[in-house]
């Protein structure tokens, strides 16, 4: 729940005179302050009614990163895991998603190659997000797991995540300017043979979705029907 803050300040007497003077003047102001108040609780309405994560078929983001041109688009659905996943085609490269009122997953298949043969390290879908996003939401998730290879040989697998909604922000990229975006920022650790460790920060916009990741930005976009 966000703090409200109250601050005090004095009035010079001709402004206190001019108030207790003038009727329509107070009443003027306090419709102000209420306009004002029930704009907040407006912007709140609207936010909780969005899908900040769109995965209708048929939609299409282009992005632009330092001059690379990169495009994503939902492809229909595949079975995975058992589980009925929307098929995102980033860069043509397939990427399973299931979403739900509550959480949005990536399917994640993590490999090692070890005397010609594969070994699966990591096969799930990870949390990516809690939904619906609220600012001030943190979640997490970790993935542990110790692997035997070739019957001797072992590796351990750690896949962890931590993300904070941190703020409510206008956007503005080469698409639009996007207003009432959530800021989320993540936390990624993953370990196998090495340790990788990620920071960054996304802009999910209404009705959009990511319009902005790191230096990853949104160029064009069509939501599907």
């Amino acid at each position: 729940m966000q703090k409200s803050e109250v601050r005090t300040f004095s009035l010079p007497a001709s402004a206190i005179s001019l108030l207790t003077s003038s009727v329509p003047l107070c009443l003027l102001l306090v419709s102000l302050a209420c306009l004002l108040v029930a704009g907040c609780g407006d912007m709140a309405f609207f936010r909780a009614g969005q899908d900040y994560f769109p995965l209708q078929d048929g939609t299409r983001w282009t992005y632009d990163e330092a001059g690379f041109t990169s495009i994503d688009s939902v492809a229909g659905d595949s079975m995975v895991l058992g589980r009925n996943a929307v098929v995102v085609l980033r860069d043509f490269a397939p990427e399973m998603w299931l979403k739900n009122q509550t959480e949005i997953r990536k399917y994640v298949r993590r490999t090692v190659i070890r005397g010609g043969a594969e070994y699966v390290l990591e096969e799930r879908y990870g949390l990516e997000y809690q939904v619906p996003l609220v600012k001030g939401a943190a979640w997490s998730e970790s993935f542990e797991d110790t692997v035997i290879l070739m019957g001797t040989d072992s590796v351990f697998v750690q896949d962890s995540v931590a993300a904070i909604v941190a703020a409510i922000e206008d956007v503005t990229t080469p698409a639009g300017t996007f207003v009432q975006c959530y800021r989320v920022d993540f936390y990624r650790v993953v370990r196998t043979d090495t340790t990788a460790t990620v920071q960054y920060q996304e802009w999910l916009a209404p009705g959009v979705g990511v319009v902005q990741r790191g230096a990853r930005v949104l160029t064009d976009y069509d939501v599907g029907p």
